[in-house]
């Protein structure tokens, strides 16, 4: 189900992060930079319709993360596929000539564990070879929170 991962991740989190801001937002909406102020807005105007499909395929999707986690014990995957991009830096074009915003980026590969529950950890793991830090996610079964700390702590000393 991994091409419902973005739609999924964007149609629950911007209206439930709009639902929670909404009364500072209405009232001191300066406090918000513009692309987050832009963001809480859009959630707004999200319909419950679009809202409780994202929240049908988020079930699915659990199922199915659920059935992976039943063969598995622990899943390693980059944390993000980029490394820390330039301030103002709106945008990142892969080697095939894709191009995807910074926000989605960042959130892409970290989705599948917000959507699902299951617990998630990242830890350092290097640097690119601009010495910025590369992070690797660890996805567990629900509930393996203490495995997913223990190797993590594992993986940092």
């Amino acid at each position: 189900m991994a091409r419902y991962v973005q739609a999924v991740q964007w149609g629950l989190m911007v209206p439930e992060a709009s639902a929670y801001h909404e009364q500072t937002l209405c009232s001191v909406p300066e406090l918000y930079a513009a692309d987050v102020r832009v963001l809480l807005e859009a959630g707004r105007r999200m319909t419950a319709v679009d809202y409780l499909r994202a929240q049908r395929t988020r079930t699915l999707m659990r199922q199915e993360w659920s059935r992976l986690m039943e063969t598995v014990d622990v899943i390693a995957a980059p944390a993000v596929p980029v490394t820390a991009v330039p301030v103002g830096q709106e945008s990142v074009t892969w080697p095939d000539g894709t191009v995807e915003s910074v926000a989605d980026a960042y959130v892409r590969l970290s989705a599948p564990a917000n959507i699902t529950g299951l617990p998630s950890l990242t830890v350092p793991v290097g640097e690119d070879h601009a010495g910025l830090p590369i992070g690797m996610q660890l996805i567990g079964p629900a509930g393996g929170d203490g495995v997913l700390l223990g190797l993590g702590q594992a993986l940092e000393r």
